[in-house]
């Protein structure tokens, strides 16, 4: 029986770690599978007689670590595993001469261009250009890329000059997306626009700063709904902040992280979402607005575009006057807000499942497999 290592070091929340539950759920028993996860006591309820649940040490975590993990500790153990092929989930390919498929999620690789280089801090940008350094130095143990859209198979073809990249589109579970519990936010009133995320600077939520000056200049109803908590980054604090020093925590309401079970009722307590964000590779975000029939307001960006199509209202995210703008259009014409929200349901009812995208995954290691 093949030998299949999955690696899940870095799925520790968010995408990744939706993305490596819903594989382990899914795996068929005609290969055995070691897969290496950040917590094993969160795993372990996968464990079975053809998978088996590894970790290494937690301190290997740490940021600093990171070109040892994947230039020497996991080489080390794949070679110990004898095993056939390599599953990587993990932003940075590992240096081995074993079969890699490679599941391409970080954003930062493909968008040298955008303006969130400059805005981080200088200890984000060094640990990202170094990421960066090990990502592109790795690119030559690859066989096959992942990407989940067209606009990152492009972008990564055009940058690096790649020619081994498949498609397969991000998976949605719409079985987690309703339900839940109830729970009162205790919003105010007027046009709530949620942005529920947790800070990192290509969010962009400080332009939300002059965004609320507007609205109260203009005595607009508008309310931004954040999900931040001063905790996630220093500059996550000093936007909170500001929103205090500017007298704008009446139109800027910040509620503080929601637990999973609750966002179908937040969901259902506001009017749209409102996402300024700079950089993704494929945001559930999008995808949890349009089956909650709530109307999405977005970056003008090609990340964007591939998942919304044509049921967003776009804006440049870097201009206040032009969220404004297509928010006062949006919601001054009813009918072509509302044909956005039926297109958008259609839509997301016609994406792929889980089921689907594992099955394109496992046929692409398959394939891999039989190319020896």
């Amino acid at each position: 029986m093949k030998k299949i290592f999955i690696n899940g070091f870095n799925a520790k929340s968010g995408g990744g770690k939706s993305i490596l539950i819903n594989l382990l759920k899914l795996l068929p028993n005609i290969y055995e599978y070691y897969v290496l996860v950040p917590n094993k006591s969160d795993y372990l309820t996968y464990e079975n007689d053809y998978i088996r649940i590894i970790e290494i040490s937690k301190s290997y975590n740490k940021q600093v670590l990171f070109p040892y993990v994947y230039e020497i500790l996991l080489p080390k153990l794949i070679k110990k595993l004898n095993v056939d092929i390599v599953f990587n989930l993990a932003d940075i390919p590992i240096k081995t001469d074993i079969k890699q498929v490679f599941l391409f999620d970080w954003s930062y690789a493909v968008y040298p261009e955008s303006k969130v280089w400059k805005m981080m801090d200088i200890k984000s940008f060094i640990q990202r250009k170094i990421k960066l350094y090990f990502f592109k130095k790795n690119l030559k143990y690859i066989d096959k890329m992942i990407a989940q859209n067209n606009a990152m198979k492009i972008r990564l073809e055009k940058i690096y000059n790649l020619k081994n990249i498949d498609v397969v589109p991000n998976a949605i579970s719409l079985d987690n997306l309703d339900g839940g519990e109830y729970k009162n936010f205790n919003l105010p009133d007027g046009i709530k626009l949620l942005y529920l995320t947790v800070y990192y600077p290509h969010k962009n939520l400080e332009i939300f700063i002059p965004l609320a000056k507007l609205i109260r200049k203009q005595n607009l109803n508008f309310k931004i709904i954040v999900t931040i908590s001063e905790s996630q980054h220093k500059k996550a604090k000093e936007f909170l902040e500001n929103v205090i020093k500017e007298s704008l925590d009446n139109i800027i309401i910040n509620i503080g992280p929601v637990e999973m079970k609750n966002v179908p009722s937040l969901y259902k307590q506001c009017d749209g979402l409102l996402m300024p964000t700079l950089l993704e590779s494929f945001s559930g975000t999008y995808v949890e607005a349009m089956y909650h029939k709530r109307p999405i307001f977005t970056s003008n960006f090609d990340f964007a575009k591939v998942v919304c199509k044509d049921v967003a209202f776009y804006f440049n995210p870097f201009d206040e006057k032009d969220i404004l703008n297509t928010l006062v259009y949006a919601f001054n014409n009813k009918e072509i807000l509302k044909e956005k929200v039926i297109q958008g349901y259609k839509l997301v009812n016609s994406m792929d499942s889980w089921n689907d995208t594992i099955n394109k995954y496992l046929k692409i290691i398959e394939k891999e497999l039989n190319n020896e």
